[in-house]
C-alpha cells in the first residue's frame, strides 16, 4: 500500500507539523482550523501581530491586534494510529484604536479569548504513514471588552463538534471539513466549513496554503452578518447557507535559535451571499477583508 508519493507526503507533513503556527488557532478567521494538529505530543507558545481581528467573518477590531497563544498535547501511539488530548488557548489584544466598534476598541483592551479542548485520532497505514485525522472538540469564545447588552453572544458561544482531514495521494494536499453546534438552545448556532490545504517544504523554506468555504444556519448568520441582538428584525438574514470564503497562505522560516521560528501569513475573507453583503454594507461593515500576520513561535526540542 505504501508508495513513494505517500512517503514524500508523510515526510513533508512531519516537517510541516514542527513549524506550522497558529495564526488561525481557535476560529479567528474560519470555522475550521487550517493548522495541522501534531500528534502524539505537542507544545508551543507564540506571539504575532495582525493587521486586524476577524472573528468568523465579523470585524472585531479594524486596527493592529496582538495575538498571544499556546498549545499543549499529551498523546500515545498504538499500532495503526497516533492519538492525543490537546488544549489550545488564544487571546487577542488591541494595539490600535477602532472607534467604529460598539463598544469602541481602545489600545490595550482584550478583545477576544478562545479556548479549545480536543482529541486527535490519526490513522496510519502499514508503513506508519498518516492517512487521515478525526478531531472531536469543545470550543469556547468570548469578548471581554463587550458588555452583554452590547453583544448577546458574549457568554453563549460554547461549541461541540468535530473536524476531519484526509491526506490525499497527491503530495502535500489534504481535504477536510468541520461541523459545530452550540450547547445552548437559545440561540442554537450551527457552523461548519470544508476545503483544502496544501503544504510545500524546501528546507529551510516552508509554505502552507488553504482554500476554505464557511457556512452556518440562519441563527449563525443573523449574529455575524445580520443584527447583533435578538430577536431577528425585519429585513434580516432570511436563511442559512454559505458565509465566507477564506483563501490564505503562510511562509515559515527558522530563526538563528534552534527552537524558534518566524512566519508571515495572509488571509483574504469575503462574504459570498449577496443578501448578507447588502445587510452588512447598509451598516457600513466590510464584506471583504485582507489580514496580514507576522509572528514568532517557540517549540522545545
Amino acid at each position: 500500500m505504501t508508495t513513494a508519493p505517500i512517503r514524500n507526503l508523510a515526510h513533508l507533513a512531519s516537517i510541516t507539523l514542527l513549524v506550522i503556527a497558529a495564526g488561525q488557532a481557535g476560529a479567528a478567521v474560519s470555522n475550521i482550523d487550517p493548522e495541522q494538529q501534531r500528534v502524539p505530543d505537542d507544545f508551543a507558545l507564540r506571539a504575532e501581530v495582525l493587521s486586524k481581528l476577524i472573528d468568523q467573518g465579523h470585524t472585531r477590531s479594524d486596527d493592529a491586534t496582538a495575538h498571544l497563544g499556546g498549545d499543549g498535547r499529551l498523546g500515545w501511539e498504538v499500532p495503526g494510529s497516533r492519538q492525543g488530548i490537546g488544549l489550545h488557548l488564544n487571546g487577542y489584544f488591541a494595539l490600535g484604536e477602532d472607534q467604529s466598534q460598539n463598544p469602541k476598541v481602545a489600545p490595550g483592551e482584550c478583545i477576544e479569548i478562545e479556548g479549545k479542548l480536543d482529541y486527535v485520532y490519526e490513522a496510519l497505514d502499514e508503513g506508519d504513514l498518516p492517512l487521515f485525522q478525526i478531531i472531536p472538540h469543545y470550543e469556547f469564545i468570548t469578548y471581554p471588552n463587550a458588555a452583554i447588552r452590547q453583544n448577546y453572544l458574549k457568554w453563549r458561544q460554547n461549541y461541540v463538534g468535530a473536524e476531519f482531514w484526509w491526506m490525499t495521494p497527491l503530495e502535500g494536499v489534504e481535504l477536510g471539513g468541520s461541523a459545530d453546534w452550540t450547547l445552548a438552545n437559545s440561540p442554537r448556532l450551527f457552523k461548519g466549513a470544508f476545503g483544502t490545504r496544501e503544504f510545500y517544504q524546501d528546507a529551510p523554506f516552508d509554505l502552507a496554503t488553504w482554500q476554505l468555504i464557511n457556512f452556518g444556519n440562519r441563527n449563525f448568520k443573523h449574529y455575524f452578518a445580520g443584527n447583533a441582538q435578538p430577536p431577528p428584525a425585519p429585513n434580516d438574514v432570511e436563511r442559512g447557507g454559505f458565509t465566507t470564503l477564506d483563501i490564505g497562505g503562510k511562509i515559515t522560516l527558522p530563526l538563528p535559535w534552534s527552537t524558534f521560528w518566524t512566519y508571515t501569513q495572509a488571509d483574504w475573507i469575503y462574504w459570498v451571499d449577496s443578501k448578507d453583503r447588502k445587510l452588512m454594507q447598509a451598516r457600513g461593515e466590510d464584506v471583504g477583508s485582507f489580514v496580514i500576520g507576522i509572528g514568532v513561535e517557540w517549540r522545545p526540542e
